[in-house]
């Protein structure tokens, strides 16, 4: 950022004049309050705008940004918009602005889509995340699983590209980008509370900059600019009306570039595939999988120990003082290992003990150790004397009904070891979760 932003007046004082004589205390200061609010945020609208004013790199990121999702829609993408909390409030209405002009968008909830809502993002999608401290634990917990091939929009209050944690996993590859959207003051030392409101203003703002400046991006067709795409998707309401006053032709064709081709009726030239059947060719048969009772577990399943990192803390060189940051970057950092992480070299930490310890603590900061003494249902780490040791010939069902007992007893199974040779100890071929053996 550039030294001049950091000279900005910071929030404007109180109204200074007295109140009207009929008015009492009581009337007025909600009023005063009111004010201070907005010009609180009208200052932090203005920190915002001399940020993208003087500093290039944030000039070129915003530009590159606009380019990757016009790219994105021309070649038949979307921009897929993420987001939790207030964050996730703006990000609905960013997609809502995105579609109304063109420019195909979904929202996704980061904890939805680890229970199946990732199938939402395609190879040549675009995502843009909306966290203000970069650091959410819920999209932290989604990026190992985002498509290397899909790059990454960070809004975010961070102005340096590696201190966003967003973009640890996505930035080195180059498919990162980072869009700053600092304030100016922090919440609480302008309004008193620390909830989200200069900073929602923030984002939200540079949500409509970007849909707009893409929206001129993507739509250079002579009849066909950002005014007339956005009252071809506004048949109803006053803005429809207005249209059909003047005499406009709504359309739903999007001038992105992306080719369209009309399908054929059954009575074309070409062969449809109830013509087939109709002359006599045989379904074709289904490939069946072996019975549940018959399968054993597959290598895809298992996560081999040395793909697996152990996580360190950035501070010192003392297990007690890992943060859940520090195992969260571990995690993103080292995608092929789907989230496992070693804590010591006979401690493993699950990817799902992971998200349920993150989904109790916001505070990512916060040391391991002390997130788990606030919170003793279940243990972080899984020593190796607690994993389950399995032969890799185990049936799916056996192995099933082996955890399934076990979760009547005072040691449920956590941990699946699979081995090549059950009495070495060295010849684990990987490990799995046990509740994953229900998800195959």
């Amino acid at each position: 950022m550039s030294p001049d932003a950091t000279q900005r007046p910071l929030t404007p004082p109180d109204p200074l004049s007295p109140p009207p004589p009929t008015a009492s205390k009581e009337e007025t200061s909600p009023v005063l309050t009111a004010l201070h609010v907005m010009s609180t945020e009208r200052a932090a609208l203005a920190h915002l705008e001399h940020l993208y004013q003087t500093d290039a790199r944030a000039q070129q990121d915003l530009a590159r940004a606009v380019d990757l999702i016009a790219h994105t829609v021309r070649e038949a993408g979307k921009l897929v918009v993420c987001g939790v909390g207030k964050s996730g409030k703006i990000g609905r209405k960013i997609e809502a602005t995105m579609n109304s002009l063109g420019i195909y968008s979904a929202f996704l909830h980061p904890t939805e889509a680890l229970h199946g809502d990732l199938g939402l993002v395609r190879p040549n999608d675009t995502m843009l995340l909306i966290s203000f401290s970069g650091r959410s634990p819920e999209l932290l917990c989604l990026l190992p699983y985002i498509p290397t091939t899909v790059p990454i929009i960070a809004l975010s209050s961070h102005t340096e590209h590696d201190s966003c944690p967003l973009l640890s996993l996505h930035g080195p590859l180059g498919m990162g980008v980072l869009l700053p959207a600092p304030i100016h003051e922090q919440e609480e030392a302008s309004l008193g509370v620390s909830a989200p409101t200069s900073s929602t203003t923030v984002a939200l703002c540079l949500g409509d900059a970007l849909a707009i400046a893409t929206a001129r991006k993507l739509h250079t067709d002579p009849g066909r600019g950002p005014a007339d795409v956005f009252r071809s998707y506004h048949p109803g309401g006053a803005i429809g009306a207005a249209a059909a006053a003047a005499g406009a032709t709504p359309s739903t064709t999007p001038s992105s570039g992306v080719s369209t081709a009309a399908f054929d009726s059954p009575s074309s030239s070409i062969s449809m595939p109830w013509e087939e059947f109709s002359n006599g060719s045989s379904i074709p048969p289904f490939n069946l999988q072996q019975p549940p009772e018959h399968r054993s577990i597959t290598s895809d399943m298992l996560v081999p120990l040395n793909q697996i990192p152990t996580a360190s803390a950035s501070s010192s060189q003392t297990a007690s003082d890992v943060r859940l940051l520090d195992i969260l970057l571990t995690a993103i950092q080292h995608p092929n290992a789907k989230s496992w992480v070693f804590l010591s070299p006979s401690e493993l930490v699950p990817p799902r003990r992971i998200r349920s310890l993150l989904s109790r603590n916001t505070d990512v900061d916060l040391r391991v150790s002390d997130a788990v003494a606030q919170d003793s249902s279940q243990p972080l780490a899984i020593p190796r004397a607690n994993w389950f040791l399995v032969a890799e010939s185990t049936s799916l069902a056996e192995l099933r009904r082996l955890v399934s007992t076990s979760r009547d007893g005072p040691d449920p199974i956590s941990v699946i070891a699979v081995m090549k040779d059950i009495t070495s100890p060295t010849s684990c071929i990987g490990v799995m979760e046990a509740e994953d053996l229900w998800s195959e």
